[in-house]
């Protein structure tokens, strides 16, 4: 798992972006990508450190079909929700607590990380371990146990922006509470760095979208997510 903070900018005559690693794929995130036509995109990735890159972009943006001509892949499409910080519904879980992750915990991250995500295309491209086991200290990232110690669900947000990149619970402690207080848990911690809401990203074919509407969260747009893998 790589730092959640934006990189260095890469710019050409109309088209920009600024690099960082995936929080959904093994590749460099062109974060805010920009391109007039296709031979600026052409000028732009020219500039880049060989791929496998990938990009989040709008499903009815011209640079979907662009990029799908050089190469890159849909790997997955969704809303975008948000919802502010102040007044997340707090959670509770009877015989759960939810506390930072530890970097020692990442064998038993890794089991429950496998459970959770199974079927989530982000997860497939990164595959497991995914790296966010030694996420001890970087943003956000709470984990919630039962009172025998098991890893039951997670949750990483960047700070102070808010975005949750990483979610999921183990099919058999579902809808128990542990998905809302692990959003409780989050949205304490981005409020303390001075951030003012809460994003997600809710793949397609997942529940997501539902579960983060029942807590107040709302769409802003659809994205997709294209790759473009290593030659």
């Amino acid at each position: 798992m790589g730092t959640p903070h934006t990189g260095p900018s890469v710019t050409a005559d109309g088209a920009g972006c600024r690099l960082r690693p995936s929080p959904t794929a093994y590749a460099v995130r062109l974060e805010g990508l920009r391109a007039r036509d296709g031979a600026a995109l052409d000028a732009l990735l020219k500039q880049l450190p060989e791929p496998p890159w990938d990009a989040e972009v709008a499903v009815d943006d011209a640079l979907v079909g662009l990029l799908g001509q050089r190469g890159f892949e849909v790997y997955a499409k969704g809303a975008v929700m948000a919802r502010p910080v102040d007044g997340v519904p707090k959670g509770h879980a009877v015989g759960i607590e939810f506390v930072p992750y530890r970097n020692d915990w990442a064998e038993a991250f890794t089991l429950a990380e496998t459970a959770a995500m199974e079927g989530v295309a982000a997860f497939r491209e990164l595959g497991s371990p995914s790296g966010y086991e030694w996420g001890e200290g970087q943003g956000a990232f709470w984990i919630a146990r039962d009172a025998k110690g098991r890893l039951l669900g997670f949750a990483h947000a960047d700070l102070p922006d808010g975005w949750i990149d990483w979610l999921g619970v183990v099919p058999d402690a579902r809808r128990q509470g542990i998905g809302r207080g692990l959003i409780a848990a989050v949205a304490r911690q981005v409020g303390e760095a001075s951030g003012t809401h809460l994003v997600a990203f809710a793949e397609d074919g997942t529940a997501a979208a539902a579960f983060l509407g029942r807590l107040g969260f709302t769409e802003r747009g659809r994205r997709a997510l294209l790759i473009r893998r290593a030659a």
